[in-house]
């Protein structure tokens, strides 16, 4: 549902493994000196038309937005990420820059960080009061979130204004919620589970032999933990 300014690289040519930065909605970015790094928002990017933004261009205040409480709340458990940042500062509609306390040559792949460097608008959270409600769920990325059943699913549908033409590939996505591994798998097995069963998309290994005979198609890969 959201975006970041970078993201990793995905697809069936990427070595599982490998972090590969590629833009986002940053359609370039550049450090003209070892503190500070200046990125330059796509134009012509827009949030969903729903309430209050109601499909309206994302701006570089709208990353200032995100990074301003991510850098000072206190609860935050992933400030760690950003921890060099200094402060964000507006250069214009288009550009934000980063100023950091120190060299950190790190920063463009802590911002590719899947979970915690989504850009989010104030007017949404200025609206609700928090992030914690689905109807909360207003960004710029390539699903929008139709309905959320508590401990049961979740349903997107596609974004008909996604900045990248030509994507999403799929007209929807939904995601059950199975905590069961044996369910999960036996879902995947009888053909209800498109992807999985698990949530990173593996299978147990004392699963792996079976599934592979009764699922030859199956794209298997063994790859290190960088944090084994």
């Amino acid at each position: 549902m959201y975006s970041r300014l970078v993201r990793h690289r995905v697809g069936p040519d990427v070595q599982p493994g490998t972090f590969i930065v590629e833009p986002d909605l940053a359609e370039r970015w550049e450090a003209p000196d070892d503190t500070t790094y200046v990125f330059h928002p796509c134009k012509g990017v827009t949030w969903y038309n729903k309430p209050p933004l109601n499909g309206r261009e994302l701006v570089a205040e709208d990353i200032k937005f995100t990074y301003d409480p991510f850098l000072t709340e206190n609860g935050n458990a992933n400030r760690s990420i950003l921890a060099a940042v200094d402060r964000v500062e507006v250069v214009d509609r288009y550009t934000v820059q980063f100023l950091l306390k120190e060299p950190y040559v790190w920063l463009v792949n802590a911002l590719a960080n899947p979970w915690s460097m989504w850009i989010v608008a104030p007017e949404v959270v200025q609206h609700f009061g928090n992030l914690k409600k689905p109807e909360t769920a207003i960004g710029t990325g390539p699903f929008m979130l139709e309905r959320y059943k508590p401990n049961v699913k979740a349903v997107f549908t596609r974004h008909p204004a996604y900045f990248r033409p030509g994507q999403p590939y799929v007209d929807g996505v939904e995601w059950l919620i199975i905590p069961d591994e044996s369910t999960a798998l036996a879902l995947y097995r009888t053909g209800k589970l498109d992807l999985g069963p698990q949530s990173k998309w593996d299978v147990r290994q004392q699963d792996l032999e079976a599934l592979k005979q009764s699922h030859p198609h199956l794209i298997y890969r063994d790859f290190l933990l960088i944090n084994g």
